[in-house]
């Protein structure tokens, strides 16, 4: 007979407890990178400012020819600030908050599966990816409402799709009707784009765009929506597994 009737929450079962704290890091290290690139690019404008200053105190202590090398020295730099380091970080790190989450999830389901002994687990679930598992699997098992989990449900939906383009075609969407504007995916992308990040043309194509990472503000909105989902689903209250 079972003697504790009590109710705990899925945060537990699910190991959620630490969750905030991991974020609080990933948010430090982001923010120590950004403060890094915004000095650099500070350092950079100021040693430009300089040399600009210098030569127009004295043209004639160097020539034309080193004066435009040192010139387009500066231009490559920012450059390669802009386009390379910072451009490759943000990409990795829409990858890398996303394999969190995902990961997080997914393991917590795992947990849950081992924990109430259910009789499957995420990975004997059919579904496009392993959201669309995990998704399954809280429904069917944990009896997690999905009604409530928006709009941050919502907002992690188009952030996966941004991070695909970013893994699967380097960042670059199509628009496949740029007559009528029905392709849906490249709307719902342009949508969710405003105010988050750039959808820049794509070389010397009309339908091609380019996602360019731009507001640093997006990152943080992104952990924010991964926060209070978790936050939203730990907070489901489960039967207590019985004492006998």
């Amino acid at each position: 007979m079972s003697r504790l009737r009590r109710k705990e929450t899925l945060a537990s079962i699910m190991g959620f407890g630490f969750i905030h704290f991991e974020f609080h890091l990933i948010e430090d290290y982001m923010n120590h990178m950004e403060t890094h690139f915004e000095m650099e690019l500070k350092n950079i404008e100021v040693e430009y400012d300089n040399f600009q200053n210098s030569k127009e105190v004295d043209k004639s202590e160097y020539s034309e020819e080193y004066l435009d090398h040192i010139q387009d020295s500066f231009i490559d730099n920012v450059f390669m600030f802009n386009d390379v380091y910072i451009k490759n970080y943000r990409n990795a790190q829409i990858i890398q908050l996303y394999s969190f989450f995902e990961d997080v999830l997914k393991r917590g389901c795992d947990r849950f599966a081992s924990y109430k002994q259910t009789d499957y687990r995420v990975d004997d679930l059919k579904g496009n990816n392993d959201i669309d598992k995990v998704k399954k699997f809280l429904k069917q098992s944990a009896k997690v409402d999905f009604s409530i989990l928006n709009p941050e449900w919502s907002f992690i939906d188009n952030f996966r799709q941004v991070r695909n383009l970013v893994v699967h075609h380097k960042g670059i969407i199509k628009n496949n009707d740029t007559v009528n504007n029905s392709d849906r995916k490249f709307n719902n992308i342009k949508s969710f784009s405003d105010n988050r990040f750039t959808l820049k043309q794509y070389v010397s194509s009309e339908n091609r765009f380019e996602i360019v990472f731009d507001n640093p503000k997006f990152f943080k909105e992104i952990i924010k929506n991964i926060e209070s989902l978790l936050d939203k689903i730990g907070s489901k209250e489960m039967p207590l597994n019985e004492v006998k």
